[in-house]
């Protein structure tokens, strides 16, 4: 379609060289392609802005091409100067505004990732007492079997301590998010929410043997809600470790951790099935509802969506190769469908 366009528009102004709007249509007409992810077109699109711009540089839209096609080459800062020019033209474009200030968000790291945060649905920080003292066991012991300081034997123990921390942090949540009954448990809100997937997921991971990785997930919140909860402390702190720590009660820090626990979570249910083969069924019962929980999260998360187009991007990108022979390459399709599949009838 696209490319229809860019031809008629092509043979308007061999036709009449000098008209100014022929030359902005054919350049959202290339943009348009740039969209669809034709390489080049983005290119195209600038010299036809320019073009319109040469013949007519008063009219506001062929800057508002110029922007365009800037952004779609990722060239911010002339991008904002494009816009910026539109709208000194025409101040009421609702469009320019809305791509300048989108313009403006890619120029502003700390704006971006805030943005991506309330897109993601970063959840807030729980500073209560009882939050904030079950975050920090959780954490604690978290730390202690991933890095085992007092022995395999006791880290196995801290194991265990930190995701029964996690499943009374689960608890406290729910108790103060939902009403106080019993008809709270039909509830569709109460069914589907984080804590209530997490909680049966860790009580899983309980009664399994440790899955490296599994919980870190886990322990960004606690690690979130221990940061705000104990701010005071922080603050006095050598100021090298103040610092670092203060910039997780940003918006930015708290959706780096974030991204962290997505990127986490997807690791463990990729190499689940390999360690099922190591550990046997009880680690294959765990990697089961483990891939349940985080194909419920791809469902409501856009980090985890991110976090799998990711990964599923960079296999495509080994499997479909053109060395790699085309049986492959059609199994692996079908394994990728399957469990498409599966991932939906499980959420």
């Amino acid at each position: 379609m696209c490319g229809a366009q860019v031809a008629q528009f092509t043979a308007a102004i061999e036709a009449d060289p000098t008209n100014h709007v022929l030359y902005s249509n054919r350049s959202g007409a290339h943009a348009a392609k740039g969209a669809a992810g034709v390489e080049g077109a983005f290119k195209e699109a600038l010299l036809d802005a320019n073009k319109c711009i040469e013949l007519n540089g008063e009219w506001a839209k062929g800057h508002s091409r110029r922007g365009a096609a800037y952004e779609g080459l990722k060239n911010w800062i002339q991008a904002q100067a494009s816009y910026e020019r539109g709208l000194e033209l025409d101040p009421n474009s609702t469009v320019m505004k809305a791509e300048l200030e989108k313009v403006k968000l890619q120029r502003n790291p700390r704006a971006r990732q805030s943005a991506a945060a309330a897109a993601a649905g970063v959840a807030p920080p729980a500073t209560g007492m009882l939050q904030r003292n079950f975050s920090l066991l959780a954490l604690v012991a978290g730390l202690l079997y991933a890095i085992p300081l007092l022995g395999a034997r006791r880290a196995f123990q801290a194991y265990s301590i930190s995701i029964l921390n996690l499943l009374l942090l689960f608890v406290v949540n729910l108790w103060t998010r939902f009403p106080k009954s019993f008809a709270t448990f039909s509830d569709p809100a109460f069914k589907s929410s984080q804590e209530v997937q997490a909680f049966v997921l860790c009580i899983f991971m309980l009664l399994s043997p440790p899955m490296p990785f599994a919980l870190m997930p886990f322990l960004t919140a606690p690690f979130l809600n221990v940061i705000h909860g104990y701010r005071e402390v922080i603050t006095k702190l050598p100021a090298f470790m103040r610092t670092r720590l203060e910039f997780f009660t940003t918006d930015e820090g708290a959706f780096q951790v974030s991204s962290f626990g997505a990127v986490s979570e997807v690791i463990v249910t990729f190499m689940g099935p390999a360690l099922a083969v190591v550990q046997g069924y009880r680690a294959l019962i765990l990697t089961f509802f483990y891939f349940q929980y985080v194909a419920r999260r791809y469902k409501s998360n856009q980090l985890t969506v991110q976090v799998v187009g990711l990964f599923v991007g960079k296999i495509d990108g080994v499997l479909k190769h053109r060395l790699v022979p085309s049986p492959l390459q059609q199994g692996y399709e079908q394994i990728k469908s399957l469990i498409g599949t599966i991932a939906n009838r499980l959420t």
